[in-house]
């Protein structure tokens, strides 16, 4: 149960995460400049997102899990702080692209761990929840980043997934 609520909340980071900054980009792009990265916002983190895909899918099956997975979370937290502390936009696109890199392996370890330590009955089921994982972020994603970026900054919606991070972390890596 630990494994499955720990894999379930790390794709509902990754999915906030990439539905959150959409709604925040325009604020960012007012304060950053860089109009012309704009879409490279986007473009850099699902690129990143499939170069994972690929990296994690392989060490996985040459390593198994754990590696492939503390490097994702590891990049996607990596991804958060630098995004957050973007100075520009071009530092921003970086900090995406490794978010990205992070936010791929994710879900790509997460299914080969199911396939490892789930019985072939309970599967199904753990895959359709990590399909539900997207419909909360789905739903509240966008309201909650607007909220945070008004309350506080838009950086802190970057930042904030932090610490959540560290207990998704503690609840799958052992």
């Amino acid at each position: 149960r630990r494994l499955t609520a720990g894999l379930v909340l790390t794709v509902t980071l990754v999915a906030f995460e990439s539905l959150a900054i959409s709604t925040v980009l325009p604020e960012v792009s007012d304060e950053l400049g860089g109009l012309g990265l704009y879409g490279w916002v986007f473009s850099g983190f699902f690129l990143g997102s499939l170069m994972g895909i690929v990296i994690a899918g392989q060490l996985s099956d040459q390593r198994g899990t754990w590696l492939p997975f503390l490097l994702g979370l590891s990049l996607f937290s990596v991804g958060l702080v630098v995004g957050g502390a973007a100075q520009s936009m071009g530092m921003l696109v970086a900090g995406r692209v490794a978010q990205g890199i992070g936010a791929g392996a994710i879900p790509a370890v997460a299914y080969a761990a199911v396939g490892r330590s789930f019985p072939p009955a309970l599967r199904p089921r753990v895959f359709a929840v990590f399909s539900t994982a997207w419909v909360v972020p789905g739903l509240i994603g966008p309201v909650a980043a607007t909220t945070i970026a008004e309350a506080l900054s838009w950086r802190a919606v970057f930042w904030a997934l932090l610490p959540l991070v560290g207990v998704a972390a503690a609840m799958t890596l052992p």
